[in-house]
């Protein structure tokens, strides 16, 4: 007799739902990582939804936006703007142009936009406004320069009131202003704070050079495409296009920047997968073993091979289901959650609800469906080929001679994997950064895999010794602990190894972190040498206004004051950040406040030009005196003439492979008029380096500093290693994400021990029955399966730890040449991570211990 596919079905349905804590808390190693891919898909589409609902809302209505052009002959200022409102196909005009400020009460209290914009911009309404108009809810229009309106949301938000005065710090200077209106737009979302005055004022105030980024226009008789036409042909030297096209571009700009948070989020989510696979493995494995008298029997009626298989893989299919359909409802809440976190934090969007499109569907549901599969499959092979008679016997079936064969090889991957890295760091040292760390990348491969194939041999000798020392105060209970955690060397291994996956890859981080703190501060207190150093917030993009800066400057205790800061700007084909233009601009001699070796020329950059490191120059041929091309611009390059090399110095970190002085930039000014007033050519001071006279009192200074800064709100004064503390805080941040991310794949690791802990009782019913019956005690059951679990998680974290400290070294030390100084291991959060293994492990036996603990002797031993 030969059971049918349905009957297989059956039996295997029936199997799942009389374990169900098997069941659930097997799925749950699937539900966290679809879940957080899913989630990932629908964050970044909901962020790409409500993004492009203010693209839209930004350009709706717009038939031609205009920009500068590259020639110059041609300026957006007030003459063409009255020419173009002047035009008979031409209803309206706008000048759409903004400035970043900080907004604080008359008191000095900033108010917090969370993240988000912070902007002032001409306030346009009704007919006026060529796109989305303001619409004043409360008070009147500003008028002059000495007023503005505010929306409403930032109003309520921090207690503004009509006829309130507050203060507008720019990037330049200060400006105390009263509020006498209250205005809403269609899209009003988050901590944004959008001021507005009219036209005029803002152009007074804001763009007092006369010109600005952008005229969006609406059509009177022609519109869209036959509009920007019309205009191109009749207005030349500036550049036209159609609200439209300007929208979807900047929607693509939006969408390529969020597919890279899509792909890190994935990525995380991926792992949490990974680390879920050895622990289905570990389960499918466990429970075919125990199930072997099951499979006997169902071969002793006729069942084949094949479908002992398939009803193995079919139980695999449902996990896999399950896990994934849950795991995408837990996204769902995943993202809600994310929302309601940043609209707390002020940081709210749009709300575009939850995108939950194919997408966010089909990829997770498929991927934890063929994860959980692909783990199964060798279990469910091994419960396919157990012969009737064979498996009657109890015990573990596998063989000494294929532990042999996997730890050879397992130590021969070890071995190339740690040749590799070791070759990347100390012999291809000519090689660029990022063919090295490649290198490190494939032998931490190499390395995690062979880890895996070695760690049953391991298991045995080391998890035995950590069980002597674990157990040791125990006695008895201790001795039990050691022996049963070694019995079962793979199953101990794979169950170790789903940490010593999260370990690892938090030891890799926790030295990143270390390292880039340490070369943080050495590069502050080594490189700058200045008394004090002014700067913005240090969590805030926000420069240091040129007001605060001049005023600094005209201190009489003041000797120097270097501003330093950056442009979007390549000097030939050079820039600071590879693939973008970027390069640093100082604004003073920078030696007499940072240590800098000058190979050749002159750093007191008296006549406008710029100086580059000597590794730039050699590869280039460049000299002192030669001329070299200047371009600016993100998206595109705007040549804006040409500049004399005035010095080479040592490859220096804090100014990068070129730096151009303040005199270039205004040079530049007059070589490229069609640039005069972009914010392309308006470098951000990030930092005022400032020495005092010799002799001065240092705390005298720095209350001369902080008085005649204090009414620019966002400045602070800090002594380097102050600064070098601020840059601290920032990499924290940074880690904490990266630890909490993380987290998942230790979570889906503790799990796992949890499930190993609770098949394994099941498994060792009897012994726990006859221990029960000789006189055990059940605090001592427990003590025992606790004791087990934390030897199986302390096992882990050493190895996790041993695998990440090597990999972060190697992967910091071929990062050197990118401003990562010598590697630091944070060795106090090294024992942490062991001691709080220790405490997982310990976790993870709460309900195995009390469900062995309960355990009924008589009924035990008759089973």
């Amino acid at each position: 007799m030969r059971l049918g596919p349905s009957a297989m079905q059956k039996v295997s349905l029936r199997t799942l739902a009389g374990h169900k804590i098997r069941f659930i808390l097997t799925i749950l190693s699937v539900v966290l990582g679809t879940a957080f891919i899913a989630g990932s898909f629908m964050f970044t589409n909901s962020m790409s939804k409500s993004f492009d609902s203010i693209a839209e809302s930004s350009y709706a209505n717009v038939d031609a936006v205009v920009k500068p052009g590259h020639d110059g002959k041609r300026l957006l200022n007030q003459q063409f703007f009255e020419e173009l409102q002047k035009d008979p196909a031409v209803k309206g005009v706008n000048i759409s142009s903004q400035a970043n400020v900080i907004v604080a009460t008359k008191d000095k209290q900033v108010l917090n936009s969370g993240g988000a914009p912070s902007i002032v911009q001409p306030f346009y309404t009704g007919d006026q406004a060529v796109a989305t108009p303001m619409n004043i809810v409360d008070g009147t229009s500003p008028h002059g320069p000495g007023e503005i309106v505010l929306n409403q949301t930032a109003a309520s938000r921090h207690g503004i009131h009509v006829g309130d005065t507050v203060v507008l710090v720019d990037p330049h200077t200060r400006h105390e202003v009263t509020v006498v209106g209250v205005y809403t737009l269609d899209l009003e979302v988050g901590g944004f704070i959008g001021a507005a005055m009219d036209e005029p004022s803002f152009i007074q105030l804001f763009r007092p050079q006369g010109t600005v980024d952008e005229f969006t226009v609406a059509g009177k008789t022609l519109h869209g495409s036959q509009l920007v036409n019309y205009l191109a042909g009749k207005y030349p030297g500036v550049e036209f296009d159609t609200g439209e096209s300007i929208a979807e571009d900047l929607t693509d700009q939006i969408n390529q920047a969020l597919s890279f948070v899509n792909y890190f989020l994935i990525a995380f989510g991926l792992i949490a997968l990974l680390v879920g696979t050895f622990i289905i493995a570990n389960t499918f494995s466990m429970i075919v073993a125990q199930r072997m008298r099951e499979f006997a029997l169902l071969r002793s009626l006729g069942t084949s091979r094949r479908q002992l298989t398939g009803s193995v893989v079919f139980e695999a299919i449902v996990i896999g289901f399950f896990g994934s359909a849950l795991g995408i409802a837990a996204g769902i809440g995943l993202v809600n959650l994310i929302y309601w976190g940043m609209a707390k934090a002020g940081m709210g969007l749009p709300d575009a609800g939850v995108n939950l499109t194919p997408t966010a569907v089909f990829v997770p549901l498929v991927l934890g469906i063929i994860v959980t599969v692909l783990s199964a499959w060798a279990p469910a092979r091994r419960a396919g080929r157990v012969r009737p008679v064979e498996a009657l016997r109890l015990g573990d079936a596998s063989s000494s001679s294929s532990l042999l064969t996997r730890s050879i090889a397992g130590v021969l991957l070890i071995g190339i994997g740690v040749a590799a890295a070791i070759a990347a760091v100390w012999i291809f040292t000519d090689a660029t950064s990022g063919r090295r760390a490649s290198i490190v990348g494939v032998a931490a491969l190499l390395l995690i895999v062979g880890t895996f194939l070695v760690l049953p041999a391991v298991s045995v000798p080391v998890v035995g010794g950590l069980g002597r020392v674990i157990g040791l105060p125990f006695r008895a209970v201790g001795k039990l602990a050691s022996t049963n955690s070694k019995r079962n060397p793979r199953r101990t291994a794979t169950t170790a190894f789903a940490l010593t996956l999260g370990v690892a890859l938090v030891s890799v981080v926790s030295i990143f972190g270390a390292t880039m703190k340490n070369s943080v501060s050495e590069f502050t207190e080594t490189m700058m040498r200045s008394d004090y150093v002014v700067s913005g917030p240090a969590q805030a993009n926000f420069p240091v206004p040129r007001e605060a800066t001049a005023a600094i400057r005209q201190l009489p205790d003041v000797q120097d004051a270097v501003a330093i800061g950056t442009i979007a700007m390549t000097v030939g084909d050079v820039s600071a950040l590879p693939g973008h233009p970027l390069m640093s601009v100082v604004d003073g001699d920078p030696t007499t406040v940072a240590n800098i070796d000058m190979v050749d020329g002159d750093s007191h950059f008296n006549e406008p030009g710029v100086m580059v490191d000597k590794t730039t120059a050699e590869a280039k041929g460049w000299k002192v005196g030669d001329t070299v091309p200047l371009s600016v611009g993100v998206t595109e390059k705007i040549p804006v003439g040409t500049a004399t090399i005035r010095g080479i110095y040592q490859p220096n970190i804090m100014f990068g492979p070129a730096v151009i002085n303040q005199s270039m930039v205004t040079h530049i000014k007059k070589q490229a008029p069609q640039m005069t007033g972009s914010p392309l050519l308006s470098p951000q001071v990030l930092l005022l380096a400032v020495n005092g006279n010799s002799g001065i009192d240092q705390q005298k200074l720095r209350e001369e500093l902080e008085t005649v800064t204090s009414d620019y709100l966002v400045v602070q004064v800090l002594t380097t290693q102050q600064f070098a503390g601020a840059q601290a805080v920032m990499i924290d941040q940074i880690l904490n994400i990266l630890y909490a991310l993380l987290s998942l794949a230790i979570i889906v690791a503790i799990l796992g021990i949890i499930n190993t802990l609770a098949l394994n009782v099941v498994e060792r019913r009897q012994e726990v029955g006859m221990l029960r019956a000789v006189g055990t005690k059940r605090r001592q059951i427990r003590g025992m399966i606790t004791l087990e679990a934390v030897q199986i998680a302390v096992f882990g974290a050493l190895v996790g730890v041993g695998i990440g400290l090597f990999l972060g070294w190697a992967f910091v030390s071929v990062l050197g040449n990118e401003g990562l100084g010598h590697v630091i291991v944070p060795w106090t959060q090294v024992a942490l991570m062991i001691v709080g293994s220790a405490f997982v492990g310990v976790v993870a036996a709460v309900w195995p211990a009390v469900k062995a603990a309960k355990t009924p002797p008589l009924e035990a031993i008759a089973d």
